[in-house]
């Protein structure tokens, strides 16, 4: 637990809320500029597919460190067989991609954002197969992938059900989703729109029987998210056609 998440636990609730909207606004737009929407959290939803587009262009324009540490992606790529076709789900500029590449061979990778698939094209070339979409509507067909992993992308989708029920049908035997565990600010240093305090929160949205999810906290300064991550899997158990 880094200094910050110690002072929130002891700051109540309501001092912690307003000095999030007086002051953390004015730092955070300081630190990104102009490029940075702070009121997409207010906007999202009503925004349109161009709108959405535009906004995560940006965002990979200007975002240079990963959000997932060593620790996450070593722990994702240790729940896949050696061999299991593979979806990432929100693969951005390809960070988790090249590992995932190492394990299962030629995986797939889908975003919304053109210039975080020109990124990962970059880094990763013809190594692995890269499709534009948003997550609530993936343009795969039912039980394409072994396994689909989705790692600090479902607290950043328009609709949480759909783009989780849209995972679910592309897996064949396995999910595996990871995101940060959060309680909601308005003015936060990233464009989150869900939020997972607890392992219950992850769970129940989810609600596949006898999915487990467990929970650590990332190591300060390895990456650009610091805090406590979510990790839940989940086996498929699909009948016999």
């Amino acid at each position: 637990m880094n200094w910050k998440q110690r002072i929130k636990r002891i700051t109540p609730r309501g001092i912690h809320r307003l000095y999030n909207r007086v002051v953390s606004r004015r730092i955070i737009g300081r630190i990104y500029g102009d490029w940075f929407d702070l009121d997409w959290k207010r906007k999202a939803a009503a925004a349109d597919d161009r709108t959405w587009l535009a906004t995560y262009d940006r965002s990979w324009e200007h975002w240079e460190q990963e959000d997932l540490s060593p620790q996450d992606v070593e722990r994702i790529c240790g729940l896949i067989g050696k061999g299991e076709s593979v979806l990432d789900a929100g693969c951005g500029n390809g960070y988790l991609l090249a590992a995932l590449a190492a394990k299962s061979g030629k995986p797939t990778g889908v975003d919304l954002s053109g210039t975080g698939l020109s990124l990962a094209y970059r880094r990763l070339g013809s190594t692995v197969h890269l499709a534009q979409a948003f997550l609530e509507r993936l343009p795969f067909s039912d039980q394409s992938f072994n396994v689909v992993v989705s790692a600090h992308t479902l607290e950043h989708v328009r609709d949480l059900k759909r783009a989780i029920a849209e995972i679910i049908r592309v897996a064949e035997k396995r999910i595996i989703i990871l995101v940060p565990s959060q309680e909601y600010l308005p003015y936060t240093q990233d464009y989150h729109l869900h939020f997972f305090p607890n392992e219950e929160d992850l769970l129940h949205v989810v609600n596949i029987p006898g999915a487990r999810c467990e929970r650590w906290t990332v190591p300060p300064d390895v990456c650009a998210f610091q805090g406590d991550v979510l990790l839940l899997t989940a086996e498929l158990k699909r009948e016999r056609t």
